[in-house]
C-alpha cells in the first residue's frame, strides 16, 4: 500500500514560539481521532534461540520475551507513539575472540511508517537508551541543540539503523528536522554511525532552529523495510582480520567495518569496557509494531562437544563422535551399550556460568532403551573408572528417533559428563536383526551460547547386529534329562507330542524330526527330515503344532528317543531337543470264536436227552474262527472272564440258564464251565505264562441246559458269550 511520509505534528514539533504552543494542542486533539489498533507481530516460522526474560533486560517501551520455545521474538515497540524501547542481552560480549550473530527484524506493514529500529553495540550496560524517541530511534543523540552535539545518544557505542521515516524538512514549522538530510534515496534505509561521536553529527538549520544532521555510513537505499515480514541480519567479528561485518541478505546489504582506532575508541574497547549488544526502536506520531529474534549467537561460551559410544561390558570404544569412522563397528544386539557425552565448558569464555535448561539432543532410535537412567555431572568425578558411574539423574524425553536431556547449571572452567546405558530390544519381523545406528549429539544453546554438532555425517553409525533364534520349549536339552521325563507309550499306539516353540519375530517355522533310535548317538543333519511348517500371522500368537509319530516298528520293553529343532523364516535354528518314550506292551484279546452253532433237535429229542436232573448236553461246533488267543507284551498279568446271555426265540427262553462247557477229548473231563454269571476262566499270573492260545476244535463243545418241555415253543434260539480281558496294566 501506499505510506504517508509525514508524522504527526503535535508528537514531533518542538514550541520555540508561546502563541504556537497553542496551536499543537489543537492539532493534538484533531489528530486523536486517527489512532488505530495495533496489529500482533506474526510470530517467526524460523527456529530461534530459547529467549527468556533471565537472559534479556529491556528498557522503556521495549516488551517481554514471547512466542513458543524455538519460536521466540521480542517486541521493542507496544503501540505507544512517541516512545522508544530497548532489549539487551544480560551478558556482555568480547572482542578478544571471533564471535557471529544472527538475528531477524520485523517491521509491521502499517499505512504510516513510524521511525524504525537499530542494532546497537554499547559499553554502557544493560539498561541503556537513547534520551528522545522519535527519529532518534532510541539511540541516537537528540535531534536539536549543539551542547554537546551527541547530548542524549547511548554513549561508547555503534549502531545499525533499520530507518523506516525520511526525517529531512528544514522549515521552520517542520516536525521532521534534518536528521537524513545526508541520505540521498530519500526513502528507507540502512546505514550505520557510532551514536555517542560528537563527529558523527553536525548542525543544520536556521536561527531559531538548530538541527542535528547523522552522518550516516555505507547507506543502502531500500524500497520497503516495513513489509510485515521477517529479514534475517547477520553481524561477525573477525579478530585476525580486525574486521567487524554486518548483512541483511533480504536487501543485498553486505558492509565490513574496520575494527581501527576510531572503532575501538568509540565503543571504549581500548579500555578493556564490557560490550552489550541488542536492539533500540521508536515510534514518532503513528503507533508501528517493531520486533527482533535472535537465531544464533556464537562467541560467548566457548563448548567443547563430543560422544564417546562403548561396549558397556568390556568397554571397547565402538565409536567417537569427534572423529569419522571409515567401516561401522558392529555390535552384538545382546550387549549392553554406554554413551558417554563430554562437555567442556571452556575456561576462557565470558560467562562465569550457563543457567540450567540447556538441552542435550542425542540420536537414539526407539529400539534402543535406557537400562537405568540418564545421569550427569562434574566428568573428574564419573570417571573413576573405564566408564563412568554415578551422577544426579536428568530430566529427559525420548520420542522415535532421539533422546533429550535438560542440562542443570553449568560453570566456566569444569568438564561435564551425561552418560546412560542402552540395550537394544528391536524386533524386526522375519529378518536378523542389522540396525545402522547413527550417532549424533547437539548441544542446543541459548542465547549466550551456540548450538554445536558432534557426529551426524554418514560415516558416525555403528551397526548392532545379531538373531532373535527360534527356541524349542518342549523336550529336554539333553538325552540324559530326556530320560528323566520319559512318558510310557503303549503299542499299537502313536505318540502324540506337542510341540511348542518360542521366536520374537518370525511367522514362520520348519520342524525337524529324527527317526525313533534305542541307543543314545551322536545326530547329524542327515538323521533328521523336515515333519511340518508351522505358521502364524501374528507375532503375538503362539507356535503350537501336534506331532504324530507311528510306533509300529517299534519293540516293547524298550526306551526309545527322537529329536528335534526348528529352523525360523531368517534361517536361524534352535537348539535340538530330545524327547524319550518308554514303549511299553499292551495285553490284547486277539481273537475268539465269533459263532457257535448247535445241532436242530426236536422237542422229543430233547426230552430224551433229558438226565435224572433235567439237563440236556447239545453239541456245538464253531462256524468260522475257534482261536481263543490272547497276547501280553507288556509287564502286566491278565484275566479272562466268560458270561453267557439268554438264548431266546422271540423273547421265550430256551431255559432258565444256559452254559457253554468244554470238555477234554480223551480222558472227557471238564475243561472249563461257562455260566451266566461273570467268572475268569483264563488268567495270566506269571511272566513265564503270558499268552493264551486255545482251539476250542480240540475241545468237546456242548450247550448245557434244562429245557422247559411243557412251556417250549419250536424255534431257533441264539445267545451269545461275552469275553471280557481285565489286565494289572493301570496307565
Amino acid at each position: 500500500m501506499n505510506k504517508r511520509k509525514h508524522h504527526s505534528p503535535v508528537m514531533r514539533f518542538r514550541s520555540r514560539f508561546p502563541g504556537v504552543f497553542l496551536l499543537a494542542l489543537t492539532i493534538a486533539f484533531f489528530l486523536g481521532s486517527y489512532t488505530t489498533a495495533q496489529a500482533a507481530v506474526v510470530p517467526p516460522s524460523f527456529s530461534t534461540l530459547p529467549i527468556n526474560q533471565s537472559m534479556i533486560s529491556t528498557a522503556g517501551k521495549a516488551g517481554s520475551a514471547q512466542g513458543k520455545e524455538g519460536f521466540n521474538y521480542v517486541q521493542i515497540n507496544d503501540s505507544t507513539t512517541n516512545s522508544s524501547g530497548a532489549v539487551w542481552f544480560n551478558n556482555p560480549i568480547s572482542f578478544t575472540r571471533d564471535f557471529h550473530l544472527e538475528m531477524a527484524f520485523f517491521i509491521e506493514n502499517t499505512a504510516n511508517d513510524s521511525d524504525g529500529l537499530a542494532f546497537v553495540m554499547q559499553s554502557s550496560g544493560p539498561k541503556a537508551i537513547a534520551a528522545d524517541a522519535g527519529s532518534t530511534l532510541g539511540v541516537w543523540a537528540t535531534i536539536t541543540g549543539t551542547d554537546p552535539l551527541n547530548k542524549g545518544a547511548i554513549p561508547n557505542s555503534i549502531a545499525i539503523e533499520f530507518d523506516t521515516y525520511y526525517n529531512n524538512d528544514g522549515s521552520v514549522l517542520s516536525t521532521d528536522y534534518s536528521m537524513d538530510k545526508e541520505v540521498t534515496t530519500k526513502g528507507h534505509h540502512i546505514a550505520w554511525a557510532y551514536p555517542g561521536a560528537n563527529s558523527s553529527y553536525k548542525n543544520d538549520g536556521i536561527v531559531l532552529k538548530y538541527d542535528k544532521v547523522l552522518h550516516h555510513n555505507n547507506t543502502v537505499g531500500v524500497t520497503d523495510l516495513s513489509d510485515g515480514k521477517w529479514h534475517t541480519f547477520i553481524v561477525d567479528y573477525n579478530k585476525a582480520a580486525q574486521q567487524f561485518h554486518y548483512a541483511v541478505p533480504d536487501f543485498n546489504v553486505d558492509v565490513t567495518i574496520p575494527v581501527d582506532a576510531t572503532f575501538k575508541s568509540n565503543l571504549n574497547l581500548t579500555n578493556g569496557a564490557p560490550v552489550y549488544f541488542g536492539f533500540t526502536g521508536a515510534n514518532g506520531g503513528y503507533a508501528q509494531n517493531k520486533a527482533v529474534s535472535f537465531v544464533d549467537v556464537q562467541g560467548l561460551v566457548n563448548i567443547d562437544l563430543r560422544t564417546g559410544i562403548f561396549q558397556a561390558d568390556t568397554g571397547n570404544l565402538l565409536l567417537d563422535t569427534e572423529f569419522e569412522v571409515t567401516e561401522p563397528v558392529k555390535v552384538d544386539a545382546t550387549k549392553e551399550i554406554t554413551y558417554a557425552t563430554y562437555i567442556n565448558y571452556d575456561q576462557t569464555s565470558d560467562l562465569a556460568a550457563l543457567r540450567s535448561g540447556i538441552k542435550v539432543t542425542l540420536a537414539l532410535p526407539e529400539n534402543l532403551v535406557i537400562v537405568d537412567n540418564v545421569y550427569f555431572g562434574n566428568a573428574d568425578d564419573l570417571m573413576t573408572g573405564a566408564l563412568p558411574s554415578g551422577g544426579t539423574a536428568l530430566e529427559y524425553t525420548r520420542d522415535s528417533q532421539q533422546l533429550t536431556a535438560t542440562l542443570p547449571e553449568m560453570t566456566r572452567g569444569n568438564g561435564y559428563l551425561l552418560h546412560f546405558t542402552v540395550r537394544y530390544q528391536g524386533v524386526p519381523k522375519d529378518t536378523n536383526i542389522e540396525e545402522v545406528i547413527p550417532a549424533m549429539t547437539i548441544f542446543n544453546g541459548n542465547a549466550f551460547v551456540s548450538s554445536r554438532q558432534s557426529g551426524g555425517d554418514d560415516s558416525h553409525v555403528y551397526t548392532i547386529k545379531g538373531i532373535l533364534p527360534p527356541s524349542l520349549t518342549a523336550g529336554a536339552a539333553t538325552v540324559l534329562e530326556a530320560q528323566k521325563t520319559a512318558t510310557i507309550q503303549r503299542q499299537n499306539r502313536n505318540v502324540y507330542t506337542q510341540i511348542t516353540l518360542e521366536d520374537k519375530n518370525s511367522t514362520q517355522a520348519q520342524l525337524f524330526i529324527s527317526d525313533f533310535y534305542a541307543q543314545e548317538k551322536e545326530l547329524t543333519t542327515a538323521d533328521f527330515s523336515q515333519k511340518a511348517v508351522i505358521q502364524r500371522s501374528d507375532l503375538s500368537d503362539p507356535f503350537q503344532y501336534t506331532l504324530e509319530l507311528d510306533t509300529s516298528g517299534l519293540t516293547p520293553g524298550t526306551h526309545y528317543y527322537f529329536a528335534g529343532y526348528v529352523v525360523d523364516t531368517e534361517g536361524n535354528s534352535s537348539p535340538i531337543h530330545y524327547f524319550a518314550i518308554d514303549f511299553r506292551g499292551i495285553v490284547q484279546l486277539l481273537s475268539a470264536p465269533e459263532s457257535l452253532m448247535g445241532k436242530t433237535v426236536t422237542i422229543n429229542e430233547l426230552a430224551r436227552a433229558m438226565d435224572s436232573e433235567g439237563w440236556v448236553l447239545l453239541e456245538v461246533s464253531t462256524a468260522t474262527s475257534s482261536i481263543l488267543e490272547i497276547s501280553n507284551t507288556s509287564e502286566g498279568t491278565w484275566q479272562l472272564s466268560g458270561q453267557t446271555t439268554a438264548f431266546l426265540d422271540k423273547e421265550k427262553a430256551l431255559a432258565d440258564e444256559v452254559q457253554l462247557v468244554l470238555y477234554d477229548p480223551d480222558d472227557h473231563s471238564l475243561f472249563c464251565t461257562i455260566t451266566s454269571d461273570k467268572k475268569v476262566l483264563f488268567e495270566a499270573n506269571t511272566q513265564t505264562n503270558k499268552h493264551l492260545s486255545l482251539d476250542l476244535t480240540q475241545y468237546d463243545c456242548y450247550l448245557r441246559f434244562a429245557p422247559q418241555i411243557d412251556s417250549l415253543t419250536p424255534g431257533t434260539y441264539q445267545g451269545n458269550v461275552n469275553w471280557q480281558l481285565d489286565s494289572t496294566i493301570t496307565d
